[in-house]
């Protein structure tokens, strides 16, 4: 059996990752990366005034009525909740007009004061305004109702003469004359040259009068997709939401805004591996500063959920703490109005925080920020000095679930989150290996702890979900796939748990308890596909070596792929866990709910087929590859610039191939060490094959970072 370790390893700005694939004609392309990387550089070139009702990635949040001093029952009304052509939703507007009235709204972003749970608005009193330098273009789209609406749009000019920081500038669309609206959607551009943007607290406007819409009792047209477009990406910390939106009437809704934790660890993961670092430094970036930045937790933990975009606090919003913090995700119920949000996203959970630990520390293997290593000590240390147990069976319990003071301590060990930390673990244990011993040792007595753990959870071919609330009785009535695929990607070459158990019965475990037509479930009840576990199931086939299976589930995987490289979670809406979730109600108590999975496109489905497309185990392993029976390793030498390598057998030679087939570089073996000169490669994917002859030989992939 062959055993598959990918392999990583620095020489200035390239890196090398080293992972097996079949043919180079069965190679398929990284349309799951593309899609990815092509939402992450949208999101890097705007920033959002509106887009959809509840979307995270929001930088003006409040609204203020213009004309206070008129009727009330006058006033315009925005229903930001109307349904959209664009995206989920629009803005509808309904004004009803009295003779010579005038009125309109800005959007404005507001401030928090310490302590306080609700925003007030502010007009420039105090520093509130987004520093939008670089923006060269305001966008948006309106229509109205009837037609022949006269409506004026501008952003900016918050604050009279006398306010401290008042806006530092302001552009009206069209110079500053009226607009007349059509039936149909248009969309308008506000040219921002020459506009100062370093201080804008009012980052849209619209105003209107019955005076400019005369024998018009009442007054309605709609606006969408409000945005500030920039010529450069703006590389900010940023989360991706991990699902597409849907209707707000679907009761799925509520988490259009949610950005997982998990979900964005294995898309940092899968950026930094694929050599794009300047994007996975972003989703680092994010992980680090929530993790240093909590609205009430002091620095450690993290919690299972962020709203999606950029993850900071606005410009005079501050936590209990009085200081800046990163923003949960929730929903207002526009009825009450009552800002809510979900139990779970506001919960600490040890396998989450090992992900981030994991994305953190991958990011830090290309580029070294300090900041990325001290914040994964900061969590490693938490769920050691918070969840660490000493029992007989050893192991992590499962985190922290409730809203900050009213948390419930979670008393169960998750083997998925056992697996998650023991890789974290050995990680962090090996970087600080060289620079401080004794914490090293203490973060690979904790791995072999949570590894411990995982092992008592394996019998006859099955690694079980976990123990109840005792911390050691197994639950073994519901049996998920992904902690035996994860045990697998973690564990197949781990010296220590060798004899514990079996790698190949796992997988015919697996084949004979999850199969669901050229997929795999969630759980044993085999109600449908579960697309992100099928991607793992891949990358454990090829892990062992069983290729056909990986090709197999590849084939399937990249046909129920949608066009643009996206996949969805599950090959139906509600496919079942097996589990369940607390959720709030509106008295105050806690029910529960099915977890399920649904047919919408997910940002974790998507990133894991990105991996295995890609053939990249998310995971940490050792630095060495074994091919068949012999050991190829690269280590850098003095100049930097060139590889040796070391393991190939006599006579063997190894040759690089851009992906046409068009031979680069060759090296025979001659019994000894052997170099290749890569700085003639740029970044980019190669294959190599090393045999003795062009007839079998051994491929593998190169990744050039």
């Amino acid at each position: 059996m062959k055993a598959l370790i990918f392999f990583r390893i620095m020489v200035c700005t390239a890196t090398i990752i080293v992972s097996a694939c079949t043919t180079f004609a069965q190679d398929k392309s990284a349309r799951a990366l593309d899609f990815l990387l092509n939402a992450m550089k949208e999101e890097n070139e705007q920033l959002v005034v509106y887009r959809d009702f509840g979307d995270g990635a929001t930088r003006f949040t409040q609204r203020a009525l213009l004309n206070s001093t008129s009727t009330p029952e006058y006033y315009p009304v925005m229903d930001e909740k109307a349904p959209s052509k664009y995206g989920v939703t629009c803005i509808h507007v309904t004004y009803p007009m009295t003779k010579e009235d005038w009125n309109g709204y800005i959007f404005i972003t507001g401030r928090l004061e310490q302590g306080s749970i609700s925003p007030q608005l502010d007009f420039g009193e105090h520093n509130t305004g987004h520093d939008l330098q670089g923006a060269k273009r305001l966008t948006f789209k309106a229509r109205g109702i009837t037609g022949n609406e006269r409506i004026r749009f501008y952003m900016g000019g918050l604050g009279g003469t006398d306010a401290e920081f008042r806006d530092t500038g302001q552009k009206f669309l069209n110079n500053e004359n009226y607009v007349t609206l059509t039936k149909e959607w248009k969309e308008y551009t506000i040219d921002l040259s020459g506009v100062d943007l370093s201080r804008i607290g009012s980052g849209f406007g619209w105003v209107t009068s019955q005076i400019e819409n005369k024998g018009v009792d009442t007054l309605e047209f709609e606006l969408d997709d409000i945005i500030y477009h920039f010529d450069r990406e703006q590389f900010n910390p940023l989360f991706l939401r991990s699902y597409e939106a849907l209707s707000i009437d679907d009761e799925r809704s509520f988490i259009n805004n949610f950005s997982y934790v998990y979900d964005n660890a294995l898309l940092a993961i899968l950026l930094a591996k694929s050599g794009n670092i300047n994007y996975a430094r972003q989703v680092a970036d994010a992980i680090a500063y929530c993790v240093n930045n909590d609205r009430y937790y002091e620095p450690g933990p993290i919690r299972n959920a962020y709203a999606n975009g950029v993850p900071t606090s606005f410009p005079g919003w501050f936590s209990v703490h009085n200081k800046e913090f990163a923003m949960l995700p929730g929903f207002y119920n526009t009825d009450i109005p009552v800002w809510y949000e979900d139990r779970y996203a506001v919960s600490i959970n040890t396998g989450v925080m090992a992900w981030a630990i994991e994305a953190l520390l991958t990011v830090y293997d290309e580029i070294n920020t300090r900041s990325y290593l001290e914040s994964s000590i900061l969590m490693a240390d938490y769920i050691i000095d918070n969840f660490s147990t000493t029992d007989a069976i050893g192991g992590f319990t499962g985190g922290y679930e409730g809203w900050e003071g009213d948390t419930q301590k979670l008393t169960y060990k998750s083997t998925e989150h056992n697996i998650d930390i023991y890789s974290a673990f050995m990680h962090l244990s090996d970087i600080l290996k060289n620079s401080d011993s004794r914490k090293a040792e203490k973060y690979s007595e904790a791995a072999k702890n949570a590894r411990d753990f995982v092992m008592e959870m394996y019998e006859n071919g099955c690694f079980y979900t976990g123990t109840g609330n005792d911390g050691i009785t197994p639950s073994v009535d519901n049996k998920p796939l992904d902690t035996n695929t994860w045990a697998i990607l973690t564990m197949l070459n781990d010296d220590e748990s060798r004899g514990r158990w079996n790698p190949e019965a796992v997988l015919a475990f697996i084949e004979q308890t999850f199969k669901v037509g050229e997929g795999v479930d969630y759980n044993q009840d085999k109600d449908g596909i579960w697309n992100e576990g099928t991607a793992q199931l891949a990358l454990a086939a090829l892990q062992m070596n069983h290729k056909d299976e990986y090709d197999r589930l590849m084939k399937y995987l990249n046909e129920a792929a949608e066009d643009d490289g996206s996949i969805r979670a599950a090959s139906k809406d509600g496919l079942t866990t097996g589990f369940e979730s607390l959720i709030a109600t509106e008295g105050g108590g806690l029910k529960a709910i099915p977890w399920t999975y649904d047919n919408r496109v997910s940002l974790a489905s998507t990133a894991w087929l990105g991996l295995a497309q890609l053939q990249t185990n998310p995971y940490y392993t050792n630095n060495e590859m074994v091919i068949g029976n012999s050991s190829l390793s690269l280590f850098p030498n003095p100049a930097r610039d060139r590889f040796t390598l070391n393991g190939l057998q006599a006579g063997e030679s190894i040759a690089i191939y851009d992906l046409k087939g068009n031979r680069l570089l060759v090296t025979m073996a001659s019994g000894q060490n052997e170099t290749i000169d890569i700085s003639m490669l740029s970044q980019g994917l190669y294959h190599t094959t090393v045999g003795k002859n062009s007839n079998n030989p051994r491929v593998a992939k190169l990744i050039v970072k």
